[in-house]
């Protein structure tokens, strides 16, 4: 049941606001790749919703963005690299959440592939890397002379846990994984369960509290301000956010989203934060490109 806040940010949200951001006119923060000369950016749908856009940094060097979160008013983005030599294959970008400056970038010194979901859990900062779940510590990540000391702990995951993408609670993470048709599901994980898991038999079924369906394609997760589940699902030719019932599963709210949208994060100022693969160097064959970072005014999503 939704209290006096969350009602009036679930009816805000079916209402379209009067007039436009400037977002869409602005040029967006940061540094461009080469190649975004060759290619026109894409206005995709509830693009009024976006009042900041910055480019996703490295993208020249084959930087694929998927997770995403905002712990402290700092949003964390996280890549993967599918040319990189050695087990290092992840890296995690740092973004002040009021400027949109970028405040850090630090490669994860663990075994790492894909970089799915990024979530903040008890207020603690977790990785969901397809098949483990990395906590790290972001002070130690981006401080140059700590950073080896960066990854706190990492966790197997095994079937039906996939990390696929995160959501964290105070004392808990819904793991999610992707499928490109139906029968994927949103998995509920306690804290507590995490840190009794042995880091090589990992997590596994009787880690699972509850589960609820996922979208089709989900691609990220996280927790809104009124205590639903918001889940972008996004492909090459379409993006989608779905406000959730995390007990039931079922769908509150849709609104179309920018194509390849991948993982979620609110601010505290209840901003809604993603990130688009669309236009990353691996993708430069899609109709859209946008390869953003891009928070969005939720009570402006139609």
């Amino acid at each position: 049941m939704l209290d006096a806040a969350g009602t009036a940010l679930a009816l805000g949200l079916g209402v379209a606001l009067l007039g436009s951001t400037a977002s869409a006119a602005e040029p967006a923060l940061g540094t461009p790749p080469s190649y975004a000369a060759e290619h026109t950016v894409t206005d995709g749908p509830n693009h009024d919703a976006v009042d900041l856009r910055i480019w996703v940094p490295d993208l020249e060097a084959g930087d694929v963005p998927q997770g995403l979160t905002v712990l402290n008013d700092q949003v964390y983005v996280g890549t993967y690299r599918e040319d990189r030599a050695g087990p290092e294959d992840c890296r995690i970008h740092r973004f002040d959440a009021r400027t949109g400056a970028l405040t850090g970038s630090a490669d994860v010194p663990a075994a790492c592939s894909h970089a799915g979901g990024l979530a903040v859990a008890g207020g603690r900062l977790f990785l969901a890397d397809s098949w483990a779940l990395i906590e790290i510590d972001p002070d130690a990540l981006f401080d140059p002379q700590r950073r080896a000391n960066g990854v706190l702990r990492r966790v197997s995951l095994r079937f039906p846990l996939r990390g696929s993408f995160a959501a964290g609670t105070a004392d808990g993470l819904w793991i999610g994984e992707y499928k490109r048709s139906s029968g994927a599901g949103i998995r509920f994980v306690p804290l507590a369960a995490i840190d009794a898991a042995d880091p090589v038999a990992g997590l596994g079924p009787d880690a699972i509290a509850r589960e609820i369906p996922a979208p089709v394609r989900a691609q990220g997760a996280t927790i809104g301000p009124d205590g639903t589940l918001w889940v972008s699902a996004s492909s090459s030719q379409f993006g989608r956010l779905y406000r959730l019932d995390p007990a039931t599963g079922a769908v509150l709210g849709e609104y179309p989203a920018p194509v390849g949208s991948e993982d979620l994060g609110f601010d505290s100022q209840g901003r809604l934060w993603t990130v688009s693969e669309a236009g990353a160097a691996k993708y430069r064959n899609w109709p859209a490109f946008h390869p953003f970072v891009m928070r969005l005014r939720p009570e402006a999503l139609r």
